[in-house]
């Protein structure tokens, strides 16, 4: 608990100085007076006054604000304040210090993972073969599982990523893959299929397709402290075999089972919706030895808002990972790459958002931040600075969005007045105030509806017919 709320903290203290900084640098450098620079909300806990500036830390970490000279329309100003006031400056000025702010959260999330990418590395799978389904086109052409490819069409391979660059750049031509096997290389010509899947927003896509899968032994590498698996005995090192007498010898097998997932399956839940004992064999060492496990019922939020339960035990896999050291170039591109995809992809789920096709109740507020921040805080910095670094581009294209409280309505506002020369009336943007402020707040509590409902669920469980049907879903999680 303890964890999570400092997480929190640090998380929003961060972003929040980034965002209300820009403003703040912007407004100093294009001459526009600055009355107060506050770091959260009153009651005010400390302040000091440098210059002209009033520097302020507040009791609510839940936003801050840059209060400028003559911001307020028909504020009446002393004439030495006029050429410092926010109203009597050009449309481009007034534009670059509101702009300012989401602007810096861009660029703080790129030179972050830039930060991190130079100093973590990149992290590959090894480019061995899973299991293979025996109608894929690479088995069908004769690889099997635990193949290592170490070369496509002559050129050399390191890491799974290429094999699914392959994949997606191939545009449906034969492959000719090198693996080795035992030592022995060999040779195949693969042809993928066109294949139809789903995109991470949920829209319809075709690729094509060779039937790649990364080869996970199922080693466990953590069991996690007070989950099923660590009360019934399980440790890390343990290489699990079988879950329920069925053959187990990779991680996707062992997630399939103990999620109940296709044949063999049975109900992971008895009639009053509690999930059913597993049995999970494993060596240790070279000593069988057979653990029963009560899973837990993990909440899931799918993009149509509903919940589905999943059985889980608190265990991952020991994956074979190979690490990529990059330079101070390259990492400053991978970075500003990485920081455009997360912007993209906040884009698009505002856009399918408001087209209905994603539900608004997969949206999250403090509580599923707070949550989320604790979580990646425990399992490690680069995990908390990667999430801050999303958060950061969600702040920035979310204050973009046209509404008059938020930065994009502002410089909608300031376009405007530029358009017909002349002020909005007061009465025009109280107006607009009432409206940004009434649709901001109807944002916030759904926000925290969502976060709401998502902790009674998670406590209360679904009813009994809904978990045995909610448990039968498709896709495999990394750690059980």
């Amino acid at each position: 608990m303890i964890i999570t709320l400092v997480s929190f903290v640090v998380l929003l203290v961060i972003l929040i100085f980034v965002h209300e900084l820009g403003h703040f640098l912007a407004a100093k450098l294009l001459g526009v007076g600055v009355v107060r620079f506050s770091l959260g909300f009153p009651p005010k806990l400390w302040s000091k006054k440098i210059g002209e500036t009033e520097y302020q830390l507040a009791a609510v970490p839940l936003g801050g604000y840059v209060s400028l000279v003559g911001e307020t329309p028909g504020e009446e100003l002393p004439p030495e304040d006029r050429k410092r006031s926010m109203s009597h400056k050009p449309f481009p000025v007034k534009a670059a210090v509101i702009l300012a702010g989401p602007f810096f959260n861009l660029f703080f999330a790129a030179l972050a993972l830039w930060g991190l990418t130079w100093a973590v590395g990149i992290q590959h799978a090894a480019p061995v073969l899973g299991p293979l389904d025996p109608e894929s086109p690479l088995a069908l052409a004769g690889l099997r599982t635990d193949d290592r490819v170490t070369a496509l069409d002559g050129r050399p391979v390191s890491y799974y990523d290429e094999l699914l660059e392959a994949q997606t750049e191939g545009d449906g031509r034969p492959v000719r893959i090198t693996a080795d096997r035992a030592g022995a290389s060999l040779e195949f010509e693969v042809t993928p299929v066109r294949r139809e899947g789903t995109t991470l927003l949920g829209d319809r896509e075709e690729y094509w397709h060779f039937g790649f899968s990364a080869r996970t032994v199922p080693v466990l590498k953590e069991v996690t402290a007070g989950r099923p698996a660590d009360k019934a005995g399980l440790r890390a090192g343990d290489l699990v075999t079988a879950v329920d007498g069925t053959p187990a010898s990779d991680w996707t097998d062992v997630v399939r089972l103990i999620q109940r997932r296709g044949a063999p399956a049975s109900a992971a839940v008895d009639s009053a919706g509690n999930p059913v004992p597993i049995r999970i064999d494993v060596l240790r060492g070279s000593v069988p030895l057979s653990f029963t496990v009560t899973p837990e019922l993990d909440p899931r939020q799918g993009l149509d808002g509903e919940t589905e339960f999943t059985p889980v035990v608190g265990i991952s896999p020991e994956a074979e990972i190979i690490r990529e050291a990059v330079g101070p170039v390259r990492a400053l591109g991978l970075g500003a790459l990485e920081a455009f995809r997360m912007a993209e992809l906040t884009v698009m789920s505002v856009v399918k958002l408001v087209q209905h096709k994603i539900s608004s109740k997969v949206m999250g507020g403090p509580i599923m931040i707070a949550e989320i921040a604790g979580k990646k805080a425990r399992e490690g910095m680069a995990d908390f600075v990667w999430l801050m670094c999303f958060i950061s581009v969600n702040l920035a294209i979310l204050n973009l969005l046209p509404l008059p409280v938020l930065d994009g309505g502002q410089f909608l506002i300031f376009l405007i007045e530029a358009v017909k020369r002349s002020p909005i009336s007061l009465k025009a943007r109280e107006i607009t105030q009432w409206a940004g402020m009434t649709c901001l707040a109807a944002l916030m509590i759904l926000v925290f509806y969502n976060d709401i409902s998502r902790l009674v669920t998670r406590f209360t469980g679904p009813p009994a017919p809904s978990a045995v049907e909610s448990v039968q879903g498709d896709t495999p999680a990394r750690g059980e």
